[in-house]
């Protein structure tokens, strides 16, 4: 299942993107907006709700997943009479039998 890493990493990537700070941010300068970086409450938020619903996301697939295979599996099988029926349709006839040995009265 590559797939699950892939979405992981496209799930994780945005909440790193904003997690991070920018070098404006750390400065020791005193401005009137404070830097306006998000704080530990807001970083602790944006992980958990895009985690949940990453997880939401994760989990409606292997669900959606399942059903397919479950449907799959119901609808289709390995024995096939059908198949087999037109199969030895097309064969050619086996030879005939042999007699067995005439019985004879001692």
């Amino acid at each position: 299942m590559a797939g699950a890493p892939c979405l992981a990493l496209a799930l994780a990537l945005p909440c790193l993107a904003l997690a991070q700070t920018s070098p404006s941010m750390t400065s020791n300068s005193t401005t009137a907006g404070g830097g306006g970086g998000l704080s530990a409450a807001a970083e602790v938020a944006l992980v958990v709700v895009f985690g949940g619903l990453g997880a939401f996301g994760l989990a409606g697939l292997l669900v959606f997943a399942a059903c397919k295979v479950r449907e799959k599996r119901r609808t289709e099988g390995t024995y096939r009479p059908s198949s087999e029926e037109q199969a030895g349709a097309r064969a050619a006839p086996p030879p005939p039998l042999k007699l067995p040995p005439e019985e004879r009265l001692i």
